[in-house]
């Protein structure tokens, strides 16, 4: 199947399910937006155009582009991050623009939060939603991509959503941005208790570019995968590279057909951090699978 016929694909799924499990989210995202009805009308139609919605308890988040309704829905309504309670180290690579890192700092008091986010378009929005916020003093965003090493990159620029180091979107454009590494964050920040990821197939090469001494000092990790056609770089293998380092597999989730999320905590320092991942996994206790787009 072309990349175009998979998308449309995709899309069609993706709004089949948004239909089907509707019912089951639309209190909550009445309960939710002060301005739920704009947010469903956005969300289900997939326009893109920019809004602003606000939260009951005083949140706002301006989306500058349009097009970040999904986004929210995976933060606020199904909840994909969980409870954030304990968390006060929060590195969040792939920021975009703010969603995850706004809702991170207001339900949790106690986090400071690292944005990491490369497109200058979305780092300016996510400054903005900062702001708007007054969240100046417990999030901090660095115009920064996270790859294996430091230095510029070409950062293939599509919708806001799908800018990556590695999956190039048709018609996409390039922009060149500079890269840090989980190793350069450790050095500054000491460690990390919670680590969120959302890099659209760059979460391979950050964390396989991570020592064992680095995972000791990443408590727990959660992130959104991406399914790639090329060895090893799916969810299951992901999961099972991550258990091979020390992490217990809390949670595992099939989001669509090419994504889904991981949630991993660390339990020991793992014995085979230099091996290959190979054998039997424990996800299968873990799995759970998402119902909506």
């Amino acid at each position: 199947m072309c990349h175009h016929a998979s998308l449309r694909a995709d899309r069609v799924l993706m709004l089949t399910k948004n239909y089907l499990t509707l019912p089951f989210y639309v209190p909550r995202i009445c309960r939710l937006w002060s301005n739920w009805p704009e947010y469903l009308f956005n969300y289900m139609s997939r326009q893109r155009k920019p809004a602003e919605y606000r939260t009951r308890d005083g949140l706002r988040l301006v989306d500058s582009t349009g097009g970040m309704e999904g986004t929210m829905a995976v933060v606020f309504v199904r909840r994909e991050y969980g409870e954030l309670d304990g968390f006060t180290t929060i590195v969040d690579i792939g920021a975009n623009i703010g969603t995850f890192a706004v809702h991170a700092a207001l339900s949790n008091r106690e986090a400071k939060v690292y944005c990491y986010e490369p497109e200058q378009n979305n780092f300016d929005c996510l400054v903005n939603n900062i702001e708007i916020n007054g969240l100046g003093e417990r999030v901090v965003p660095f115009c920064r991509a996270v790859a294996s090493h430091q230095g510029p990159r070409d950062l293939a620029v599509g919708d806001s959503l799908s800018n990556s180091l590695v999956i190039v979107p048709d018609g996409a454009t390039r922009q060149t941005v500079v890269c840090t590494t989980v190793r350069s964050i450790l050095e500054n920040l000491g460690a990390i208790d919670l680590l969120k990821m959302n890099c659209e197939g760059g979460e391979y090469e950050i964390l396989e570019s991570c020592t064992g001494r680095e995972f000791d000092r990443i408590s727990n990790i959660r992130l959104e995968y991406h399914n790639m056609n090329a060895p090893n770089r799916n969810g299951r293998a992901l999961a099972r590279f991550l258990e091979e380092r020390g992490y217990r597999i809390e949670r595992f989730t099939r989001y669509r057909r090419t994504s889904g999320f991981i949630w991993a905590a660390r339990t020991v320092a793992a014995a085979k951090a230099d091996l290959p991942y190979d054998g039997r996994s424990r996800i299968a206790d873990a799995e759970l699978y998402a119902s909506v787009g």
